[in-house]
C-alpha cells in the first residue's frame, strides 16, 4: 500500500447519518455525516473493549458504542462513560484515531498517513467533459485479488485481445505494435494509444461516423488507488461513442479489494438504460478478475522479477512508483493500534 495519500474509500451517495463501516489494509474504518453534513472518519473500534462503532448510532453528531454506551465525539474524544457517576474523569487514554475526509466527484477521500494538510497531495482532477456532461452508472463489488495487480490490468493497452477477446476485444485489430509513450507527473502517468480502424464491416454506424471507426484508448493513473480509462470510438465527430471507466480500488488485504466503478457514457444517456450499461462493464470487470485471481504472485512483484516488453510501459511506470514509496504491509489483526484505559 502508499502511505500519504488520499484515498477514494466510497461513494458519498452511501455515506448518511448512519455509522458505515469501510475495511482497507486490514483496517476498520466508521464513517457517518455530522448534522451539517460533513463526513466524519474515525477508527472503528472503541478503545474500552473493541466494538465496532459502526453498530452503534449518531447522536448530536457523536458516536454512541453499541457495546457499553460510551459517547465519543467527531475528533476522537471520549465524552461521556454512563457506568460511571457524574464528575468522573474520562481516561485521558479514552481516545479514537481520525482521519481527514473530503469529498469530490461523487467519491469520499481518505487520507492515510501523518503529513501535516499543508504538505498533503492534492485530490485528483478528472476531465471536465465526462464528469459534467456523460451518464454516470455505478457498480461496488469485492473481487478476490490483490488492488495494485487489478490496477495493472486497468493499465494494460494489450490485453483487452486474450483476455476480452469474446466480448469487446474481438474488433480490435490483434497484429499491430504497440507503442506510446507515458506522461509522468507528481501523484501518476497517462498514456494513449491509437487504433486507425476497428475493422472492415460496412454498417449504419460507419456511414455516422463518417467511415470505419477509429478507437483512441487513454489510460490515466491516479494515485495511490484510481484508474481511468477513456474510450473513443469514432473519427471525431458529434456521433463519436465515448466511455470512461473510473474505478477505485480498495485494498482490504493482499488478496481481497473492493471495487467501486463508475461508468460514464454518451450514448443512450437515459436512467432506464442504466441496468444494462451496469451489467455490461461488470461483466467486463469480472473477466479481468478471473485472470488476476491466478497470478502466481498476488503481491506486486520487482520490477526485475518478471519480463516485459515496450507495451508494459505504463504498467512499468506504475510499479516504479510502488517500488517508490509502497509500505509492504497490511497490519494483521494482532498488529493494528490498540489502545486500552488507564483507569487511574
Amino acid at each position: 500500500m502508499l502511505k500519504n495519500f488520499w484515498y477514494a474509500c466510497e461513494f458519498s451517495s452511501s455515506i448518511t447519518n448512519k455509522p458505515k463501516q469501510v475495511l482497507m489494509f486490514n483496517q476498520k474504518f466508521v464513517l457517518y455525516r455530522n448534522s451539517q453534513g460533513k463526513i466524519v472518519a474515525l477508527n472503528d473500534q472503541c478503545p474500552h473493549r473493541g466494538a465496532a462503532f459502526s453498530l452503534g448510532e449518531i447522536e448530536k453528531d457523536c458516536l454512541r458504542c453499541p457495546y457499553h454506551g460510551w459517547k465519543f465525539q467527531a475528533d476522537g474524544e471520549c465524552i461521556e462513560i454512563p457506568s460511571n457517576p457524574p464528575g468522573t474523569p474520562i481516561p485521558k487514554k479514552a481516545h479514537v484515531p481520525t482521519y481527514p475526509v473530503e469529498e469530490k466527484y461523487g467519491f469520499i477521500w481518505l487520507f492515510y498517513g501523518d503529513l501535516p494538510a499543508e504538505e498533503r497531495p492534492p485530490l485528483p482532477s478528472f476531465p471536465e467533459y465526462m464528469v459534467s456532461t456523460m451518464r454516470p452508472v455505478y457498480d461496488d463489488s469485492i473481487d478476490n485479488a490483490n488492488y495494485a495487480r487489478l490496477m495493472e490490468a486497468n493499465l494494460d493497452f494489450t490485453h483487452v485481445i486474450a483476455v476480452h477477446k469474446k466480448s469487446f476485444g474481438q474488433r480490435i485489430p490483434i497484429n499491430k505494435p504497440i507503442t506510446y509513450q507515458v506522461d509522468k507527473y507528481d501523484w501518476g502517468a497517462v498514456a494513449q494509444v491509437n487504433y486507425e480502424s476497428l475493422g472492415n464491416s460496412k454498417s449504419i454506424l460507419n456511414f455516422l461516423l463518417g467511415g470505419r471507426p477509429e478507437l483512441k484508448t487513454k489510460l490515466t493513473l491516479y494515485l495511490p488507488n484510481v484508474t481511468l480509462a477513456e474510450i473513443n470510438v469514432g473519427r471525431g465527430g458529434r456521433f463519436d461513442i465515448k466511455f470512461g471507466i473510473l474505478v477505485a480500488h480498495l485494498p482490504i488485504d493482499e488478496n481481497t479489494t473492493r471495487v467501486k466503478r463508475v461508468l460514464y457514457r454518451n450514448i443512450l444517456p437515459v436512467p432506464w438504460l442504466d441496468g444494462f450499461f451496469r451489467k455490461i462493464d461488470h461483466k467486463l470487470a469480472q473477466e479481468d478478475t478471473v485472470v488476476v485471481s491466478t497470478l502466481n504472485s498476488q503481491t506486486m512483484p520487482k520490477i526485475s522479477e518478471e519480463i516485459h516488453v515496450a507495451a508494459d510501459a505504463l504498467d512499468i511506470t506504475f510499479r516504479q512508483f510502488l517500488q517508490k514509496s509502497q509500505v509492504d504491509y497490511f497490519p494483521s489483526s494482532h498488529e493494528k493500534d490498540k489502545q486500552s484505559i488507564d483507569m487511574n
